[in-house]
């Protein structure tokens, strides 16, 4: 890593390498279908646990993947064939449909957390127990600020496309 990489480089670095080795299809035992129903189960179940709702919309899951309604749409779909949500009428409206995380969905992220915990917990291994808790504590900062829009979007061309 180059010394004079800047702090928000260094982010972006960390997000894409281990992005392509966790969710890109060729990972090591990662089926990328069960990779994407984790994530939009995720959403349903975070969405659910922060505003104390009893189930969550597309356009919820949407907002909470930072993707549109669309994608968010078929993310639904798919998790809801393999069993991990389901639609039911919103307690709170009749005339809406909420999205559940089912029993199976709920093993789903169980398992999915405990892998979490231990690929963690392999990264860390060789640290101190006061810098493993330290970058806890900075990860949960960051993504407690957590604004709707990035601040600062690359130029309309892309980055380095001005």
């Amino acid at each position: 890593m180059p010394d004079t990489e800047g702090p928000g480089q260094t982010l972006f670095r960390f997000v894409r390498y281990w992005s392509r080795r966790w969710l890109s299809p060729t990972a090591a035992g990662i089926d990328p279908d069960r990779g994407r129903d984790v994530w939009v189960t995720e959403a349903v179940a975070a969405r659910a646990h922060g505003t104390g709702a009893t189930g969550a919309t597309v356009n919820d899951v949407a907002d909470e993947l930072g993707i549109d309604q669309s994608g968010a749409s078929r993310l639904v779909a798919q998790a809801t064939a393999h069993g991990y949500l389901r639609k039911t009428t919103s307690p709170d409206d009749g005339r809406r449909r909420v999205l559940v995380v089912t029993d199976s969905g709920h093993r789903l992220l169980r398992a999915a957390h405990a892998w979490q915990e231990s690929v963690f917990a392999d990264l860390t291994a060789d640290w101190p127990e006061d810098d493993v808790r330290e970058l806890h504590r900075m990860m949960r900062r960051l993504i407690a600020h957590r604004p709707s829009d990035p601040p600062n979007a690359p130029p309309a061309g892309g980055p380095g496309r001005e």
